[in-house]
């Protein structure tokens, strides 16, 4: 009797060891699953934004204009000659604004009057010059055209 008991009670702690293990693994396997499950859930979250991301970026006109090479070397060609005309536009319109800041100014006239004097360059000198080269006829020798002057 004293055997059977022992070996009942031996039985017993054996399958209640089986079981625990068994219970072990199915409460490791049911928290692997949450775990699997959460992230699963949060991958699929992150699937769908992407999947609207995609659909505004297909939407989007640089994707569209780039699916035709003409397309895009218009595009570029086009805005070059915008960024052109544009710059021009706006340095006439720097440049009308400042001679007319600048066309009444008196100390940028006394400024240009001190360098002139300072480098002592007359304005009305060189026009009688011209003139006075201008009014003399030209006499041609030979091949070459000679001034009153006698420069050639």
């Amino acid at each position: 009797m004293n055997k059977s008991i022992s070996e009942t009670k031996t039985s017993e702690k054996k399958i209640i060891k089986e079981v625990s293990f068994v219970e072990k693994g199915l409460l490791l396997n049911s928290l692997t699953q949450q775990e699997l499950l959460k992230t699963t859930k949060d991958l699929n979250k992150t699937i769908k934004e992407l999947t609207k991301t995609l659909k505004v970026l297909e939407k989007h006109e640089f994707l569209t204009l780039h699916k035709n090479k003409w397309k895009l070397i218009g595009y570029n060609i086009l805005l070059g000659m915008l960024f052109a005309i544009g710059t021009v536009l706006w340095f006439l319109l720097l440049s009308w604004l400042t001679f007319n800041f600048f066309k009444d100014s008196t100390i940028l006239n006394q400024f240009v009057q001190n360098q002139l004097k300072v480098r002592q360059f007359d304005i009305g000198d060189i026009r009688e010059k011209v003139r006075n080269d201008l009014s003399k006829p030209a006499i041609q020798t030979g091949s070459k055209v000679q001034t009153g002057s006698g420069q050639e």
